[in-house]
């Protein structure tokens, strides 16, 4: 038995041409498979690396107390100060997130905005206004919080010898 239209059914007949709407969801799942697959190798490969500099820093800091020595505290400050930098470089990396995200979000919602004006008639100019308004402030806040997030000074105690 037959569908009743031509155009129904998963059987594609000669002549027949895909919707232009399923060949962009097909492409568009493709893509979004690819990239979680490329995300989850990117992962799975970069696992074991960190898993062997913790497992080297364990070693050292297991040889560092067994033998307490003069070299072996220059060492643990050499420790630190590497901490200290990479605390430091993550800090800024956040905020610097922090300044990106509200500055997009902002643009999304001033391009929402011009959108929904230019769509619509010209009654629509205060809903295109209150709609883009969200979005906008939300990346102001966002940009606010990078740009005012203070960085944390945090200085170990030295110890007296």
């Amino acid at each position: 038995m037959q569908p009743p239209d031509a155009s129904a059914g998963l059987i594609r007949r000669k002549g027949q041409k895909m919707q232009f709407n399923a060949a962009i969801f097909l492409f568009l799942a493709a893509a979004v498979i690819a990239v979680f697959a490329f995300a989850s190798i990117v992962v799975w490969v970069s696992t074991p690396a960190r898993e062997r500099q913790a497992r080297d820093r364990l070693a050292l800091l297991k040889t560092l107390a067994e033998n307490p020595t003069e070299q072996a505290r220059e060492v643990l400050d050499l420790l630190r100060q590497e901490d200290a930098l990479r605390r430091e470089r993550r800090e800024r990396e956040e905020r610097k997130g922090w300044i990106v995200g509200g500055l997009v979000t902002m643009s999304v919602g001033i391009g929402l905005g011009l959108m929904l004006a230019l769509v619509g008639n010209r009654d629509s100019w205060n809903v295109a206004l209150g709609v883009s308004l969200i979005p906008f402030l939300i990346g102001c806040v966002l940009l606010g919080v990078g740009l005012l997030s203070r960085r944390r000074v945090v200085r170990p105690d030295r110890e007296t010898r």
